[in-house]
């Protein structure tokens, strides 16, 4: 797909408001220049962030589902004291999930609230970014537009007390009103396609000394978040990220969770003791508190074969990933360097475990042939440059995760008696690294590629990947083992 066509559903999917199917979808392209077929539709519709399907082959767009949902939260003591708000994870799932904090507009009952900068401590800062999870809070904080000081190479050494972030005025966003400890911002998206956000000031009720309806009507809303949460825990896992287990927690459970009198995810949490974040691999989730996530689930468990994993890689896989290959070796050609042909690089590519049949390979071999004239073609060393050894190095390491991720892929050997942890840093080692290679190829942010940031946290997959290599290798060879044995005593 071209960058003009993705650029236009890209679009689409940012502003579409109301239910649609394929056809409407379809048929919605087509007047704006963009053929595209039925199965390419539907592709697309199943694979974009941007897009729940529902029942009867309809969909809606997160902009449809979340675009004047009320939601709300309490400024801290600290806030309160500085006259200001840091946003954090605070408008989570109800703005775009790409877009970072320090972008989102403001706006009170009638204008724009300008952002300025101003010093929080750490601990702030690291609470209201909780939701982003383990392995991203950080990046987050540090990469936020008004810390100008910091770099995120300095957390190696240690994290700082204070932290210059961007941040919005209470007495803006009030109008002039006192905030007091206990007030509430009651807020509800009113452009999602420009991440605007209109924040209105609550009294605290309780400070009447009286249990009122709506105190009453937010002990429910706690009741009923548990409750939604422990369900979609049971039908969706732990989904790709806390903030995808939020947007499908709201999206099931839109009348009761978004009335004007709503709670915030931040109380909740402090509020349940059933519910907490618990470790998923290398990163966090919400989960039943205490409980140990698995890789395998009544989400996924219509089969436990390794064959899942397989899936999993095939869905996750990328154009781009190839693209990476291939230009990795035409800039060793360009230095001079031992080059290699495409046969070896789709062996790199695809692990021998990986079943395809010689005229699968055949096709393959000559797409990516001509892929390679194309990309050898255009080919700007200069721009290359400044990514070449990064990406050697991620290149690197995604081989060897792949091939281990597709070894017990192809090994036929029940997922669930893998150590489970391990299992899921292996796949998310896999994610990370098709991100970072996508990230590398889009030639419009080659300019702007954080290459220390990535090169530090490349420090860490590759820890990780040395840490859970040896034991699951070892969990694959004592079960290849157990199941030669079970066929002997036949």
């Amino acid at each position: 797909m071209d960058f003009k066509a993705t650029a236009v559903i890209t679009s689409y999917f940012r502003s579409q408001l109301d239910l649609f199917t394929a056809e409407d979808f379809i048929r919605d392209m087509k007047k704006q220049g963009i053929k595209i077929s039925k199965d390419d539709a539907e592709e697309v519709l199943h694979s974009s962030n941007y897009v729940f399907p529902l029942v009867n082959n309809q969909f809606i767009t997160r902009a449809g589902v979340f675009t004047g949902r009320w939601f709300s939260f309490k400024p801290t003591k600290e806030e309160i004291e500085k006259g200001s708000i840091l946003i954090g994870h605070r408008c989570m799932p109800f703005v775009n999930p790409e877009v970072p904090p320090d972008s989102i507009v403001v706006k009170n009952s009638c204008f724009e609230v300008e952002s300025a900068v101003t010093t929080f401590s750490m601990n702030l800062a690291m609470d209201v970014f909780a939701l982003f999870g383990e392995g991203y809070i950080i990046p987050y904080i540090f990469n936020d537009k008004g810390n100008q000081t910091l770099p995120l190479t300095s957390v190696q050494y240690n994290l700082p007390t204070e932290i210059t972030l961007t941040s919005w005025s209470l007495g803006e966003i009030s109008e002039g009103e006192k905030v007091e400890f206990g007030d509430r911002l009651v807020c509800r998206v009113v452009d999602w396609e420009n991440s605007v956000v209109q924040m209105f000031l609550h009294k605290d009720c309780m400070k009447k000394m009286m249990v009122s309806d709506e105190a009453i009507e937010r002990e429910e809303w706690y009741s009923h978040f548990e409750q939604g949460l422990l369900d979609s825990f049971e039908k969706h896992g732990p989904s790709e990220s806390i903030e995808e287990q939020l947007a499908l927690l709201f999206l099931e459970n839109q009348e009761q969770l978004c009335s004007y009198n709503c709670g915030s995810i931040e109380e909740f949490l402090a509020h349940t003791t059933k519910i907490g974040f618990e470790l998923f691999g290398v990163e966090t989730r919400i989960w039943r508190k205490g409980e140990v996530i698995p890789y395998c689930g009544s989400w996924n468990s219509t089969t436990k074969s390794s064959e899942i994993l397989l899936s999993e890689m095939a869905m996750s896989f990328s154009p781009m990933v190839m693209d990476a290959y291939l230009e990795d070796n035409i800039y060793n050609e360009s230095k001079k360097k031992e080059s290699k042909s495409i046969e070896d690089i789709v062996a790199e590519l695809f692990p021998q475990n990986i079943k395809m049949g010689p005229a699968e390979r055949k096709i393959l071999l000559l797409n990516l042939e001509k892929r390679n004239d194309i990309l050898k073609k255009n080919y700007n060393r200069f721009s290359d440059y400044s990514v070449a050894d990064i990406r050697k190095r991620v290149i690197k390491l995604f081989t060897q995760v792949s091939n281990l991720f597709c070894t017990i892929g192809s090994s036929g050997i029940n997922v669930d008696v893998f150590p489970q942890q391990e299992l899921i840093i292996l796949s998310q080692l896999f994610g990370h690294m098709i991100r970072l290679l996508e990230e590398i190829e889009n030639v419009f942010l080659r300019n702007d590629f954080p290459i220390a940031d990535v090169s530090l946290s490349l420090d860490g997959m590759e820890d990780t990947f040395d840490d859970i290599r040896g034991t699951l290798k070892s969990a694959l060879e004592m079960n290849r083992y157990k199941a030669f044995e079970i066929v002997q005593k036949e």
